[in-house]
């Protein structure tokens, strides 16, 4: 149980150094709008998040104990984690425009943040491949995948408050060299992850 709940809280930590578009929308928000509208946005992609795990983990991975091709979903999920891992490494930031966000409406931002990381098709092949590492990690065992996923998506959803929090102050800090090394950071993890799964699983 404490491994599972360690584990959790490193992938919610490591969840946090991607600089995806909610990342932006956060930081934008924080420094134009209302700390509000920041939680509204994070809870309305912490549900997104939330809901995917619940589906992948009780419907389409529910009976993944005794599916009888269990071996070729370890190696899907560690190919699909290290094409995250490298997709990281290659990428290029890019610093979006200051959206206004002042005017909107605080249930338009909570949908419009479940909106975007659910209609983002990578978001659910990311999880999938988090879903096959954690349960190679605890052999099979729900409870224990269940208890990872709830600490790692609480982690996720702290530091996605405290980003917009910290935004006026971060807000020097985001130029292309730091997202370059935060895109390297998380990628060489997420391939180590990966290479895990494959090989050690």
């Amino acid at each position: 149980m404490y491994e599972a709940v360690f584990q959790g809280i490193m992938m919610g930590l490591i969840l946090s150094t991607f600089c995806g578009p909610i990342f932006f929308m956060l930081i934008n928000l924080g420094i134009s709008s209302t700390l509000r509208s920041v939680f509204y946005l994070a809870f309305g992609v912490f549900l997104s998040d939330a809901i995917i795990i619940f589906l992948l983990l009780y419907v389409a991975l529910g009976s993944i104990s005794e599916f009888k091709y269990l071996e070729i979903l370890y190696y899907i999920g560690g190919a699909v984690l290290i094409y995250f891992g490298v997709r990281n490494l290659l990428k290029t930031p890019v610093i979006m425009g200051q959206e206004e966000n002042s005017q909107k409406r605080l249930n338009t931002l909570f949908i419009k943040g479940f909106m975007v990381n659910t209609l983002n098709p990578t978001i659910f092949f990311f999880w999938f491949g988090a879903m096959m590492l954690a349960f190679s990690s605890y052999h099979n065992d729900k409870d224990l995948v269940l208890t990872h996923f709830i600490c790692g998506l609480s982690v996720t959803l702290l530091t996605d408050c405290l980003k917009g929090y910290s935004a006026f102050h971060l807000k020097k800090y985001v130029k292309p060299n730091f997202l370059r090394a935060l895109n390297i950071f998380s990628g060489i993890i997420i391939i180590g992850f990966g290479l895990k799964l494959i090989f050690f699983h």
